[in-house]
């Protein structure tokens, strides 16, 4: 709902965006996946309340960058799934046997999350250009310039196309 908001009465072009809408939603659950087990329902409203404002900012950088994310997912789950494994840092009272060792609460666990989010982004940075690299040399990672100017609907994908830019016209 915070985005749906953001984009309808706050970010230009203050539009209704259902795209968005989803994408919020997803932003918060995947905000609040890594410390689900460790934080109390309270905690987790206030990760997944935050994860909206991560993913909206996140997509506003991918479009100025001009980074081509058309379903936004790098912002929904990179950059949410980032926030939340920060956010355990922060929250999770180990007063109350859940297993959390936030900063809120005295803890250290801030430091750990950051060690692993730097890991994982080793990780996956390895693993990517590893997989990636080598699928580039042989140019198997676009298609044509002629595929994409008539466009994977009309090419490869049955109905070739998936909605109709008329107005008032009802898809078939």
């Amino acid at each position: 709902l915070v985005v749906f908001f953001l984009r309808a009465k706050v970010v230009p072009p203050k539009l209704l965006d259902v795209g968005g809408f989803c994408n919020g939603i997803l932003a918060g659950l995947v905000s609040i996946t890594a410390g689900c087990g460790f934080v109390k329902p309270w905690e987790a409203i206030i990760i997944g309340f935050l994860g909206a404002f991560v993913y909206q900012g996140t997509s506003m950088l991918m479009r100025l960058l001009k980074v081509d994310d058309v379903v936004d997912a790098f912002a929904v789950h990179g950059a949410c799934g980032f926030w939340g494994l920060l956010a355990l840092g922060f929250f999770g009272n180990p007063d109350e046997g859940l297993g959390g060792n936030g900063a809120f609460y005295g803890g250290d666990q801030i430091g750990i999350q950051i060690f692993a989010a730097f890991m994982i982004m080793l990780w996956v940075g390895s693993l990517s250009v590893a997989i990636m690299l080598p699928l580039r040399l042989v140019g198997a990672l676009r298609h044509s310039d002629e595929f994409q100017d008539a466009g994977a609907d009309a090419m490869e994908h049955s109905p070739p196309k998936a909605y109709s830019q008329q107005k008032g016209a009802a898809a078939a």
